[in-house]
């Protein structure tokens, strides 16, 4: 149903229930976890900041019975920790009336500044370096990693020996977790940001109803990356590409990292493009979404690169049909 012909929602208990439980849920299922803010953002709105609090507490309690009795793991609450702080953040943006753009950039790098400064106080505290800290990590993981060996001798995986050697050696994966972790770290804070400040934007009518709200999710798809950070993207291939030639430690897994977190807004600007370009040839309902998700992950390198040389050609100004004459 279109959010945004929909009618105000009976502000009872039982919907308030219904979307802490929902958030669990997606958050457990692992494919869909990127959307587990969205119904908390959606309590915090309609029902308000207290009881908005209360059913993400719910909601921390249930994910930590299921981390704990059934996957044995706290990971899934450490996960939905970061579930609620962004179902929050995304409510006040919007409930505060912040530009969209403008407060998901802002609250985006205030959380992973706050996470990594949190990382590494934790890693000085332990007086070891951060490949250090990640290796001791593997090694208390052993039991785990040895269970994910038998797996894998078991299956027929292509690549299966492959996976086998690097499970034999610890220091390779503390190595190969230390140069891509903090690229996908920012790609996926923004990612769930983005998607889930869209859901929000998008049933703005039936969260507002009766209120003007000056935003839509019109000001996400329209997102364009400053024309100077192009300079940046430039050093980040230049150190990517020739960056052991210079000699500096670690200078290609930089270049590498910057390109990463570039991308990630390019993706959010070529985007924008692409939806443009639906509308353009008219595609919608469910062939659109098929078209959307397709695309999202197997061309998505395809639609930063149209976000990057959007801003030379400004691809929008091909997508308007022509008036008819009388």
């Amino acid at each position: 149903m279109n959010a945004e012909i929909m009618q105000p929602p009976q502000l009872s208990i039982g919907r308030l229930l219904l979307l802490g439980v929902s958030s669990v849920i997606l958050c457990v299922s692992f494919v869909m976890s990127v959307f587990a803010p969205f119904p908390l953002a959606l309590a915090f709105i309609l029902y308000g900041r207290k009881k908005g609090f209360l059913i993400g507490v719910l909601g921390l309690v249930l994910s930590f019975l299921f981390a704990t009795m059934i996957h044995r793991d706290l990971t899934l609450f450490g996960f939905y920790i970061g579930v609620f702080i962004f179902g929050a953040g995304i409510s006040e943006i919007v409930s505060r009336g912040i530009s969209p753009v403008k407060g998901l950039v802002t609250f985006g790098i205030g959380f992973i500044l706050l996470i990594s400064g949190g990382f590494l106080s934790m890693v000085k505290s332990e007086n070891v370096t951060v490949e250090q800290f990640i290796l001791k990590q593997i090694e208390m993981s052993s039991d785990k990693l040895a269970e994910q060996k038998k797996l894998i001798e078991q299956s027929n995986q292509e690549n299966a020996i492959e996976v086998l050697q690097l499970l034999d050696r610890p220091d390779l994966i503390a190595k190969e977790m230390l140069e891509a972790l903090p690229g996908y770290f920012f790609i996926g804070v923004f990612i769930m940001l983005w998607f889930n400040m869209f859901l929000v934007l998008k049933s703005r009518r039936l969260l507002f109803a009766g209120n003007d709200y000056p935003y839509s999710e019109k000001n996400l798809l329209n997102f364009k990356v400053p024309f100077g950070f192009v300079i940046l993207l430039v050093v980040g291939l230049i150190l990517a590409i020739w960056g052991n030639e210079i000699g500096m430690q670690y200078s290609e897994v930089l270049g590498y990292t910057i390109i990463k977190c570039l991308g990630i807004f390019y993706f959010f600007q070529g985007f924008g493009v692409f939806s443009d370009l639906l509308n353009f040839l008219g595609i919608g309902g469910l062939f659109r979404a098929l078209i959307v998700m397709i695309v999202i992950f197997i061309a998505n390198y395809l639609i930063a690169a149209a976000g990057l040389f959007d801003n030379w050609f400004d691809f929008r100004k091909y997508f308007v049909k022509p008036k008819n004459e009388d």
